[in-house]
């Protein structure tokens, strides 16, 4: 039968039925008979939608109803259906039917675990795909056949339903279903008691405005018909395949957990620990081809394939040939440089966004300084604007390249200071994903303080509902393009050793004999320019097939040192980055005296940094102690050597950096230690609040054979 062209579905009351093409026993959760109902018409602003009703009975006699309100019949296609679907609602047994709503927009709220395509009859033969009700029809991953079509008079809109009023496009809320017994802030790396949430803490978090929980198969009871979205639970727990249907279900994982970090930590660090001679030989590109197997790894055969693993192993479960990979986790990453490549990976819809993981102690007044020290810029550091900008600017610009989305986190060692205005600056520029880590030691952001981010993030967005994403991902005037495998150096993030590795730290040389400082300070002074002008950038890798054309101009950093810009169709090619007009006045000066031991090594080296301040202040801090303090320990110290892979972060190792300061002159004094001959470097330097620096080297040699 095909459709009746004076209505947008066919006739009101055609009711068609449909039995599995098996006739011997079905697993128990299996659909075994199906009827599709075409309803009423309604209009709306002149547009015509009928309703359709799905009734479906199980094997085992379970039942569950689906009314779709729609311009057509569904399709393939998410993408399409949000624009036509105008209503959707779902019965689970004789339950109060579900409404889901966007709070919002007032549209429906349709589900996204990538399994929509199978949610509807379709026809299974390719003669019958424009027929209302085909003779043979697929769904689920199973073959039907009809076996009869006729008329009723049975009303197919749904009645009293429970209205579920969502917010779909900002998801906040922590990745546990715990909290802390003690919230006191630790500081001493001790690991916090969790105890389970309750139903009151649930109700606590809903009033908060969290509305993506984790939930366990007791808790569960307590939210999943309440106006949140939740997740942690398997699949099968809320009955197959009525899960799939759930719009507030968002599975069994949401996210793919740190795939470069994980890369560096399970690929290159257990190598670099095998074979001593990959330490001289790693380098970016390795880098980068390791991460491309591990995050394939990871895509199809991890988290986004946990949801049907979880289901085929059920017993009363079968798929068929229903197989997908769950399309709405996002990958939770620190790395974020890498951010456009686990967008783009394989065209697929999976991962559906990028969210940002704090690594260690980030803050404005940390971060900011130890770029400036290490890269050589002069970026402001009084405004978290700037260093926002770098870290959302990798993200904007992977969600522009792919039309997907992207998030932050809170982490505990994120500064307090920063961490409300950096939820409420993403949500202004088009994040939809707000998360926290609440366990572990340091990263832990404890109950109450994620309830006081979450109701301060919650006010901002009831009072700013509407954006336009596709305007907010296109804000950029200009990109800036750094070479696959660079990046801001995870935990290193600020003193920028390449995946947080040593052995790739910033005075090694390139595959071009370009010392990785060199590459990284165009890029940073690239950043810096635009900041300055005020002007929006993203940050990309330099992969294939970007699309580039409509920023008004692109900055390609090389790896030979140079920079190319393009624009208006002309390219420039400049011997390094374009050094923008800074402020004027005094900088920082730094002299470094160090005094080294004769005698047999281990040698105990003393240094001893000489500070002077120029037209401001002088401020530095890794971040809080374990007192909680905030220390301005005014001089970044690093050792390089004795071989070119060898790298130490010398205030981390000190127990005591002593500063004795008159009013405009400090000394600051360290001590290590040297274990081994050969000829080291140690780089010291400072910075003042307008990030003007100061840096000073000094050679070391320790002879094979001491006297």
């Amino acid at each position: 039968m095909q459709i009746h062209q004076a209505y947008p579905l066919g006739k009101p009351g055609q009711v068609a039925t449909y039995q599995h093409e098996r006739s011997d026993e079905l697993s128990n959760a299996v659909v075994e008979t199906f009827t599709v109902t075409i309803g009423s018409v309604e209009k709306k602003a002149g547009v015509a939608s009928q309703w359709i009703c799905l009734r479906a009975t199980k094997a085992n006699g379970e039942r569950f109803k689906v009314w779709l309100l729609s311009e057509g019949i569904p399709s393939d296609d998410l993408t399409i259906d949000r624009a036509t679907i105008s209503r959707y609602v779902l019965q689970i047994r004789d339950d109060t039917p579900l409404e889901f709503h966007n709070r919002f927009t007032g549209k429906p709220v349709l589900p996204v675990l990538g399994a929509w395509q199978y949610l509807f009859p379709k026809p299974a033969d390719e003669t019958e795909q424009n027929a209302l009700f085909p003779q043979t029809a697929k769904y689920l991953g199973h073959t039907y056949g009809r076996t009869d079509i006729a008329d009723s008079d049975e009303s197919t809109e749904p009645s009293d339903t429970h209205l579920l009023s969502l917010r779909p496009d900002v998801l906040i809320g922590p990745p546990s279903n715990t909290r802390q017994q003690d919230e006191t802030r630790r500081y001493d790396m001790s690991d916090y008691e969790l105890i389970p949430l309750t139903a009151a803490d649930y109700d606590e978090m809903i009033a908060a405005g969290i509305n993506c929980a984790r939930v366990d198969t007791e808790q569960i009871e307590w939210v999943k018909n309440r106006d949140i979205f939740y997740w942690g639970i398997d699949a099968a727990a809320l009955g197959y395949p009525e899960c799939l249907y759930r719009s507030n279900y968002l599975g069994p994982a949401i996210f793919i957990d740190e795939p470069a970090v994980c890369t560096r930590d399970h690929v290159l660090r257990p190598k670099l620990k095998a074979d001593s001679a990959f330490r001289k030989t790693l380098t970016p590109q390795v880098a980068f081809e390791a991460f491309q197997d591990y995050f394939q790894t990871a895509k199809y055969d991890g988290a986004p394939t946990r949801l049907c693993k979880g289901l085929e192993s059920h017993p009363d479960i079968d798929l068929g040939d229903m197989r997908f990979l769950q399309q709405n986790l996002y990958t939770w990453e620190t790395m974020i440089s890498s951010a456009a490549y686990q967008l783009s990976e394989g065209n697929t819809e999976t991962p559906a966004a990028i969210v940002f993981e704090p690594p260690g102690r980030v803050g404005t007044m940390r971060t900011l300084p130890e770029m400036n020290m290490t890269y050589g810029c002069q970026i402001p550091i009084n405004n978290p604007k700037n260093l926002a900008s770098i870290l959302y600017g990798f993200l904007r610009g992977a969600a522009r390249q792919t039309d997907k989305g992207w998030g932050m986190s809170i982490y505990g060692q994120v500064h307090r200071a920063d961490a409300f205005w950096l939820q409420t600056y993403a949500y202004d520029l088009g994040a939809r994903h707000f998360h926290y880590w609440d366990n572990y030691q340091l990263a832990c952001v404890p109950y109450s303080e994620i309830l006081a981010l979450s109701r301060n993030l919650s006010a901002h967005v009831e009072s700013h509902p509407h954006r336009n994403f596709d305007k907010l991902r296109a804000a950029a005037e200009i990109v800036i393009l750094l070479p696959p495998g660079y990046n801001l150096g995870h935990v290193e993030m600020g003193r920028g050793n390449l995946w947080g590795l040593g052995e790739l730290n910033l005075e090694r040389h390139n595959r071009k004999g370009v010392k990785y400082r060199t590459v990284m300070q165009n890029f940073f002074t690239e950043i810096e320019s635009a900041i300055r002008l005020g002007v929006a950038f993203d940050l990309l890798w330099d992969l294939p097939e970007l699309k580039l054309s409509d920023y008004r101009e692109v900055v390609r950093i090389r790896e030979d040192g140079k920079v190319e810009v393009t624009e208006n169709d002309e390219t420039v090619l400049h011997e390094g980055a374009r050094t923008p007009t800074r402020p004027t006045g005094i900088p920082p000066t730094l002299t470094v005296d160090v005094s080294v031991p004769h005698g047999k090594t281990p040698l105990e080296v003393r240094a001893c940094g000489t500070v002077t301040e120029g037209s401001a202040s002088v401020y530095y801090t890794r971040g809080a102690d374990k007192s909680g303090i905030y220390n301005n320990e005014m001089v970044l110290w690093e050792l390089f050597g004795p071989e070119e892979e060898d790298y130490r972060f010398l205030n981390r190792e000190q127990s005591e950096i002593r500063i004795h300061q008159t009013e405009s002159v400090a000394n600051v004094e360290i001590r290590f230690s040297l274990k081994h001959p050969g000829n080291y470097r140690l780089r010291a330097a400072t910075v003042d609040m307008a990030g003007r620096t100061a840096v000073e080297w000094k050679t070391i040699t320790i002879p094979s054979k001491c006297p």
